[in-house]
């Protein structure tokens, strides 16, 4: 494995010094690189791969001149003003994903979309391992890619979950199979417009051979426009309709369909974790597994004994008869839409945080439907207040720890407390982990 950025006697930098930003540092140490760490907040973790951090724009666009090229974070935005002037001085620029994929052997199955990208990459992974694969989850999922090419260089897969953000930074990446879980309205602040994030989308499958696999939900309107437009194979996956390839449920039990006819998997009663949300993601995860090589006799125990992921519908604990659950990684209007349509008991719900440029008044209606009274915090709850007055009543607090108190007050025995805020929580958190981690240590002291 020899290349520009697989080894050499070379400055490389890394601009942006979080999870992945420190993941890319020491992947490049690895390889023999000196790495020159470059954020510009002051406040920056450390990062023990730097041979030194720079922080500060002015003083990063002096240190350029230093470097021979320049990974940048997923937070950080491609066109802005530090990665456009390392391309005008000739520094080639790419991001985290893409130097992991250069510096590795391990086939990958990808997975993108605006939502169900943790729990179809971790379901994934977890139903390869259970048919006796070495198999990792990796990406976006909090694991970088380039810390699993690190610690698990001989993997038979890794399962990687890629973000509209780190796609717009590959160039070689091409997995062997990926699929788009749906496409709606999100980042629209970092790519401008619809067309454009579904641009940015469909970098998953721009280097694809004729051999690799492009999947689709035909349950999903957004994803439409990207049929067609693949090198490789087209696969689909419905919930309701036959498809002429890929995974449909059929009378009740999910199906695998191609040349060779229907061949059952597994009752869709049978799936470990529920939700019309959740079967569907089901179907991504069966047809992956069928290009990782997989029976449909050896999906069936990871699809029915795989218990969810941390922060998304995760139940907490039950208390006086209410139950808490943490869906903290809801960070967009799609994903609390699909929270509240997984409960049949009425909720109390905590929302709000950094709301998305995008209208929340089309969930009206299910918050009428299913809340029994919703509590607001962050900056978008005067928003969020407008957008839902009149529904069911409405409380806004400060904090999480006023937030989770009002909703406890305000619930009665059967219902559930949920926290899916909707919305991104860096107004009041590092992020949604962090955030979801509060939740949980608030209800626990309660009991």
């Amino acid at each position: 494995m020899m290349g520009y950025w697989t080894d050499g006697d070379k400055t490389m930098g890394v601009l942006g010094l979080g999870r992945s930003g420190r993941a890319a540092a020491a992947l490049l140490r690895l390889r023999g690189f000196t790495v020159l760490g470059l954020d510009s907040s002051p406040k920056v973790a450390e990062c023990v791969d730097c041979s030194s951090v720079i922080t500060g724009d002015e003083d990063i666009l002096r240190a350029l001149e230093r470097l021979d090229g320049m990974v940048v974070s997923p937070g950080v935005d491609p066109v802005s003003a530090v990665p456009a002037a390392a391309r005008e001085l000739g520094i080639p620029v790419i991001g985290e994903i893409e130097l992991a994929f250069q510096n590795s052997d391990i086939p990958v199955l990808a997975v993108t979309g605006s939502n169900g990208k943790t729990t179809t990459v971790e379901w994934l992974a977890y139903t390869l391992r259970k048919a006796g694969l070495d198999a990792v989850a990796a990406g976006n999922t909090g694991y970088p890619f380039s810390t699993a090419v690190i610690e698990k260089p001989d993997a038979d897969w890794v399962s990687l979950e890629v973000s509209s953000y780190q796609l717009q930074t590959v160039e070689t990446f091409r997995p062997e199979a990926a699929v788009i879980l749906n496409i709606t309205p999100d980042h629209l602040q970092r790519h401008g417009n619809l067309p454009e994030y579904v641009n940015a989308k469909a970098r998953i499958f721009m280097n694809q051979h004729d051999d690799d696999i492009l999947i689709l939900n035909r349950d999903d309107p957004g994803s439409v426009p990207l049929s067609g437009r693949t090198s490789g194979i087209e696969w689909y996956f419905c919930t309701g309709k036959s498809v002429e390839t890929g995974a449909w449920v059929k009378d009740g039990t999910i199906v695998l369909t191609g040349p060779y006819g229907d061949r059952p998997v597994i009752e869709a009663g049978r799936l470990s974790i529920p939700g019309a949300h959740n079967l569907s993601n089901a179907l991504a995860v069966v047809c992956l597994a069928a290009k990782a090589g997989l029976e449909p006799d050896q999906m069936v125990e990871g699809l029915s004994t795989f218990r969810g992921v941390p922060h998304r519908i995760e139940w907490i604990m039950d208390l006086d008869g209410i139950s808490f659950v943490n869906d903290s990684k809801s960070t967009n209007p799609d994903s609390l839409k699909v929270a509240l349509e997984s409960f049949t008991r009425p909720l109390v719900l905590i929302a709000g945080g950094l709301a998305k440029e995008t209208d929340y008044g089309h969930l009206r209606s299910l918050i009428s439907e299913h809340a029994r009274a919703v509590v607001l915090i962050g900056k978008a709850a005067e928003m969020l207040s407008e957008a839902w007055s009149g529904t069911v009543p409405i409380w806004l607090e400060d904090d999480m720890e006023r937030a989770v108190a009002r909703a406890f007050g305000e619930a009665a025995p059967g219902d559930a407390v949920l926290l899916s805020p909707g919305c991104a929580s860096f107004d009041q958190y590092a992020n949604f982990e962090e955030r979801g981690e509060h939740f949980r240590k608030l209800v626990e002291e309660m009991a």
